[in-house]
This record gives structure tokens, sequence and C-alpha cells, in this order.
């Protein structure tokens, strides 16, 4: 497990975290979109570093506001985020999403985090 110095920790997955994400606002206009599929490279409890082969229309001038649905352990999770950065990557994209959620879902990402890493040791 690696630590940022600006983060209470940042737990990269050996093995992508798969999950679903769709679009909700871009530049502060409300859109529905389908999902697709993305998968979490690394979590934490203020966002997650994500790869997905799909292009979303995110650029530094305007705002993309997504959710993520994903299960970790027995737990099932629906968070919005905001797009922060967007970089080409292999056949994708990898894009830096800020979690928008309060200190209570942060703590339980830290929880379950700590389940996760106890439970690779087993």
């Amino acid at each position: 497990m690696r630590y940022n110095r600006n983060e209470a920790f940042r737990f990269a997955f050996k093995e992508p975290l798969h999950a679903r994400f769709s679009i909700y606002e871009v530049n502060g206009k409300e859109v529905e979109t389908t999902e697709g599929e993305i998968q979490l490279m690394d979590l934490s409890p203020s966002g997650a570093k994500t790869y997905t082969e799909l292009n979303i229309p995110y650029t530094a001038n305007n705002s993309v506001k997504i959710t993520i649905h994903f299960q970790l352990n027995e737990s099932t999770y629906n968070f919005k985020g905001k797009i922060v950065w967007k970089k080409v990557w292999s056949d994708g994209f990898m894009y830096g999403v800020s979690f928008l959620v309060n200190e209570d879902m942060q703590q339980e990402i830290v929880k379950q985090l700590k389940i996760h890493v106890k439970s690779l040791k087993n």
C-alpha cells in the first residue's frame, strides 16, 4: 500500500476494481447517460484514480460530475464525484475523481479498505 502525504491513505489495487459509472452533470447542466464500465485503479477516502476506454468529455475548462457504482467487500457504493484530471492511457483514459462525500462516508471507505487489506493477507 502506498501513502500520499495529502491523504489518510490511498490504496492501489493489484487487480483493478470493476465498477460502473454514469455522467449526471456537465458544466452545471443535468444530463443522463447510459452506464459505462470503469475500473478503480486506486481508492482513497476522498477519491479514486480510474481507467475506462470511454472518452469522457472532460477538459480543464469544463466540469463533469459522475456517479460511480462499485462493490468493496460485501458493501455496494454509489458515490458522486467530480473529474479533476484526465490522461490518455493505453487504449483508453485515466481520470482522477474527487468524491463528493461527507466525512462519515470517508470513514466508511477507510474501514472497508482496512477490511480489504486484511482479507488479502489470508
